[in-house]
């Protein structure tokens, strides 16, 4: 016991302290036993569910990843870890016959469970045993497949903005469409179960069926559509981008070979900024942007049921308890990396099928679904 202690205090001085320490010695090292429990719906299928599900730990004091799948009785061990902060992500993709046999229609759906912040220790050599229970959520047809927000590097101008952008991939096996989608991003300090307290909000324009996204494809939307290396040599060409953000009457930079968004809210700035440093961004799609009025600080009050997909990014990705949206949109946090850096976040690759589609990883947790780009990739992907 005395020594559970001594290494729990351990761990509390390393997370708080941030800075390099030595390697902690090999004899604290420790096993872990990683139970699946799954009580939902597809529990009562004849196959295993919790069997074959991808487990990663991610350590919240140096960034170390480790992975392993479970067995046939839904246990995964992870042998001689250290004691840490973990965050704990759980993802089993059902596969068609699966959902078939449960739901009787073919839809996408996978099974997850996650720990956002777990202290994980004991004596050494000893064996951890937790249980992660599973929650089905069925995968988007719609999501945020890269977004470029850092910034580029200064090559001549410091601190050059203008070149982000975000890119949306149809994830599904049919046609998705744009028409009436949402764009915004969420303040900080309003996470609560029944809405986004948002910044911005822009929406795609079309009635309906007036902008197509193929099963694969990929669209860009700029907060300026132009060729961005004209005026700092590291930037990105955007030129081609399908979409832009134009405030009107504010000196903004308008492509009219892009289709501009339509602006629903805007509450500061002369472009739909995303912060180089801290920020959410979502899909969302709902029959009245306006119906619930806005808050106290000039915040657009938009309906959480609407939510299609969500990403929350810090600079410093073991600040979970500074995140800008409920777990059950984004688990986790993606970035870790330097302002002004000419690198972005994209999703990673989950499958790929027979036909040669790319299905992306999407399980909820952007601390698992996406990794860095060293240079930003617009609509190629992955």
């Amino acid at each position: 016991m005395k020594h559970s202690i001594i290494l729990f205090f351990t761990v509390i001085i390393m997370i708080t302290a941030c800075v390099d320490v030595p390697d902690t010695p090999t004899s604290a090292h420790f096993n872990l036993k990683i139970h699946l429990q799954d009580k939902t719906i597809f529990s009562t299928g004849s196959f295993k569910s919790t069997a074959g599900a991808s487990i990663t730990l991610l350590s919240l004091t140096d960034g170390s990843r480790y992975s392993t799948t479970s067995d046939s009785s839904g246990v995964a061990i992870f042998s001689e870890i250290l004691p840490d902060l973990y965050s704990i992500s759980v993802s089993r993709p059902l596969k068609t016959e699966e959902i078939w046999e449960v739901l009787n229609r073919s839809e996408m759906w996978t099974l997850n469970g996650d720990s956002s912040q777990a202290v994980l220790f004991a004596e050494p050599d000893d064996t951890l045993t937790i249980t992660i229970a599973l929650s089905p959520s069925r995968s988007g047809s719609l999501v945020i497949s890269e977004i470029y927000y850092s910034g580029s590097k200064p090559d001549p101008i410091p601190t050059y903005f203008h070149d982000q952008f975000i890119e949306i991939y149809n994830n599904s096996e049919t046609v998705q469409y744009l028409d009436s989608v949402i764009i915004c991003d969420a303040e900080y300090g309003y996470i609560e179960e029944d809405f986004i307290h948002a910044i911005h909000t822009y929406m795609f324009p079309g009635t309906g069926n007036d902008y197509p996204l193929e099963p694969g494809e990929a669209i860009i939307v700029a907060q300026d559509a132009i060729n961005h290396s004209l005026y700092n040599k590291s930037s990105l060409d955007l030129s081609m981008a399908e979409f832009e953000y134009y405030v009107k009457d504010q000196g903004d930079v308008n492509n009219t070979e892009s289709v501009d968004m339509i602006q629903i809210h805007h509450k500061y700035g002369i472009d739909f900024l995303y912060s180089v440093f801290n920020d959410a961004l979502l899909l969302m799609k709902v029959d009245n942007p306006y119906e619930h009025g806005y808050d106290n600080y000039e915040c657009l009050l938009l309906p959480i049921t609407g939510v299609i997909d969500g990403v929350d990014y810090r600079e410093n990705t073991s600040l979970v308890d500074k995140k800008r949206l409920p777990s059950s949109i984004d688990g986790g946090l993606t970035g870790g990396m330097p302002s002004y850096s000419s690198q972005s976040v994209a999703r990673v690759v989950d499958t790929t099928m027979v036909d040669g589609r790319i299905i992306l990883k999407d399980t909820n947790n952007s601390s698992f679904d996406f990794k860095i780009n060293t240079t930003p990739t617009p609509r190629e992907v992955p």
